[in-house]
C-alpha cells in the first residue's frame, strides 16, 4: 500500500462504471416518468401532473449529482 489517497485506475474505473450504470438506471426511470405524466396529461387526469414533475425533477438533481461525482484525474 502506498499510502495515497488517491485510486489506482482500474479503482477509478470501477466507480466510474458503477455511477455510470445508475446514471442510466435514473434516466431509465425519468423517462417512464415522463412517459405517464405525458398519459396522464392526455387523459386529462391533471392530479397526476405536478406528482410526476417534482419526482422528475428529483431524478434531475440526483442524476446530475451523481455525474458530478465521477473522478475527472486523468490516466497517468
Amino acid at each position: 500500500m502506498t499510502g495515497s489517497s488517491r485510486p489506482r485506475y482500474a479503482q477509478r474505473s470501477l466507480i466510474v462504471g458503477v455511477l455510470l450504470a445508475f446514471v442510466l438506471i435514473f434516466w431509465s426511470i425519468q423517462l417512464f416518468i415522463l412517459m405517464l405524466a405525458l398519459d396522464a396529461f392526455l387523459g386529462k387526469e391533471y392530479a397526476l401532473l405536478w406528482p410526476a414533475a417534482i419526482s422528475s425533477a428529483l431524478m434531475a438533481a440526483l442524476t446530475l449529482w451523481l455525474v458530478r461525482l465521477i473522478p475527472r484525474e486523468p490516466r497517468e
